[in-house]
């Protein structure tokens, strides 16, 4: 998911272009940081973990087994999708101020390509709920419709999407100037 987090922070900076234009070049001196930053650790970040904690070994595509895996990792990658998105914008944020879609977009394609590739090699693999041992083992595993794996995912795609639309709202609202009456 971070490479997922890093894209929607370009597309975030790009929504953000015109208060960025108007700035003092600095991502960091924007508003718009603040509410991508909040994003990432508010909504993202949680995201990522409700999905490790509903279905961890579904998480990594049962390529290794969670249990193995060390608390302080999984924490690790949490906090990484949490600074996936506000790195996003940071490294953006000049490109879109400059109006300069193209190179934002190529800064994008190998994040955005990998981040749809995995999952679309994985898929085989993502359709199944199951433990890492019932997926090796051929054993116990059911398909993730209905599951409550599938509906955490339903929820959290939900969340983001709803969260999506409502930060690329604030963000809108920042670059345009206010009115004076």
């Amino acid at each position: 998911m971070p490479l997922v987090g890093f894209v929607l922070g370009l597309a975030f900076a790009w929504v953000a272009a015109d208060e960025l234009a108007r700035g003092p070049g600095r991502a960091s001196a924007s508003r718009s940081l603040v509410v991508v930053a909040l994003f990432g650790l508010l909504v993202y970040a949680p995201a990522g973990s409700v999905l490790l904690a509903f279905g961890p070994d579904w998480s990594f595509a049962y390529l290794v087994n969670s249990r193995r895996i060390p608390t302080l990792a999984t924490s690790a990658l949490v906090l990484v999708d949490a600074a996936s998105v506000p790195l996003g914008f940071a490294l953006g944020a000049q490109l879109a101020a400059e109006r300069r879609l193209g190179a934002l977009v190529r800064l994008a394609a190998l994040p955005a390509l990998f981040g749809v590739l995995g999952p679309a090699a994985a898929l085989p693999r993502l359709v199944v709920d199951a433990t890492y041992t019932q997926f090796h083992g051929d054993f116990g595993a059911r398909s993730v419709a209905g599951s409550p794996l599938g509906f955490a995912l339903l929820l959290t795609v939900a969340v983001l999407a709803g969260a999506i639309g409502w930060t690329v709202q604030c963000l809108r609202r920042f670059g345009t100037p206010a009115r004076r009456d």
